[in-house]
């Protein structure tokens, strides 16, 4: 059997762990990589293990092929930071994060909130010689994913506020969830000084909309403001739950029939790398700053919180830790927190088009609404901040 991406991986190794009850693994099934080309993949090579099982038995029993990602710095990363030692630290870290995740999950079916089977794992230098990998159930041919822009619709953004309303139930009923990812390895002085001055470069890009406007928020992109954020579950006496971090539009996968209906449904929500213990309302918050149009953000904001908590009530009723006007509050207190992660990837995405988008028209209309995006998330920071400074 072959290598897979250039690794150390063999097929037949990645099936022998996958399912180890099988023996004979040569003889029983016949293995053909299918690489994927990502150019949005920021961390990991990827491809499909399409399985041909040789015996009846087994095409019923097992997967007609898997997903595997290994490890990997891109070159999307490289290009906004050089550090590769550094770069190399924080594969690792978050490689760890996502294998811990899958494995304390222990694919428990979580009503509402779907996630990929989990197959194998192994973190970077886990076994000697091993660069790493995560082996998952494969969705291609059944779901589709959304560009960045025009990023998500109000009726997909409900079925997501519904979903995590769904997974932070779930975690409020098993807090002992929470307990392995209390730590931010992946957030650090010079990961948040990355951020502050990628987005910065916003200013140069558009400056009639962000000249003098992202330096003065340096305060907002320190590391002590990044813990405070995070940690805001403390201060505002809620549970803390799994925060994904990277709710975009490429990880979350929805079912293709359903995809453009007023119902869409979702398949899966894949890429846990950054998962930590925070605030309720991170992850809506990454969802609305970049996934909508400002317009359709501010129109529908306060509608979508009573949505999320509305959903909150209907899966745990008296047992519900969280009012409304604690979702309100969290949300307003993790606004300006999460801006750091969404001007940095305005910036990525903007830079990302002229690779992945050859239509000179059409990369100009998209990164045009990304960097109106990122003036709605500014504009709004700034009306948060202010609205502080007056109490």
């Amino acid at each position: 059997m072959t290598k897979l991406l250039g690794s150390s991986y063999s097929t037949e190794y990645v099936i022998r762990q996958c399912f180890p009850k099988i023996d004979n693994v040569s003889e029983r099934v016949r293995c053909e990589i299918l690489p994927m080309e990502n150019a949005k993949s920021f961390w990991s090579l990827i491809a499909r293990i399409r399985l041909d099982w040789q015996k009846e038995e087994d095409k019923k029993k097992y997967p007609e092929s898997v997903f595997i990602k290994v490890p990997t710095i891109s070159a999307n990363v490289i290009d906004v930071d050089d550090d590769y030692e550094g770069l190399k630290q924080t594969l690792i870290d978050l490689t760890a994060n996502e294998e811990s995740f899958y494995r304390l999950m222990k694919n428990a079916p979580i009503d509402g909130f779907p996630y990929p089977h989990y197959f194998h794992g192994e973190e970077v230098g886990e076994m000697e010689g091993r660069e790493g990998c995560l082996v998952l159930e494969d969705f291609s041919g059944t779901v589709a994913s959304l560009d960045y822009i025009p990023g998500f619709t109000i009726p997909q953004v409900e079925c997501l506020i519904d979903s995590l309303a769904c997974w932070h139930a779930h975690v409020f009923e098993h807090p002992e969830l929470t307990k392995p990812f209390h730590h931010f390895k992946h957030i650090d002085e010079e990961f948040q000084k990355l951020l502050y001055s990628e987005s910065s470069k916003l200013e140069e890009i558009r400056p009639e909309w962000f000249e003098g406007r992202i330096r003065p928020l340096e305060k907002i992109f320190t590391l002590d403001h990044a813990f405070k954020s995070i940690r805001s579950y403390g201060e505002l006496d809620i549970p803390p739950v799994i925060v994904h971090m990277d709710m975009n539009t490429t990880n979350v996968l929805w079912k293709k029939d359903t995809i453009a209906t007023t119902k869409p449904q979702i398949s899966s929500i894949i890429d846990f790398q950054q998962v930590h213990t925070g605030n309720i309302c991170e992850d809506i918050a990454r969802i609305l700053q970049i996934g909508v149009s400002v317009e359709a953000r501010r129109e529908n904001e306060i509608r979508l919180l009573n949505r999320y908590h509305a959903k909150l009530e209907e899966k745990l009723g008296s047992r519900n830790p969280v009012s409304l006007d604690q979702v309100h509050a969290a949300y307003r207190r993790v606004f300006p927190f999460v801006s750091n992660f969404s001007l940095f990837a305005v910036f990525c995405y903007h830079s990302m088009y002229f690779d992945i988008e050859k239509d000179d028209v059409v990369r100009a209309e998209k990164q045009e609404e990304l960097l109106r995006r990122a003036k709605g998330v500014v504009d709004d920071v700034y009306s948060i901040i202010n609205d502080e400074n007056k109490c």
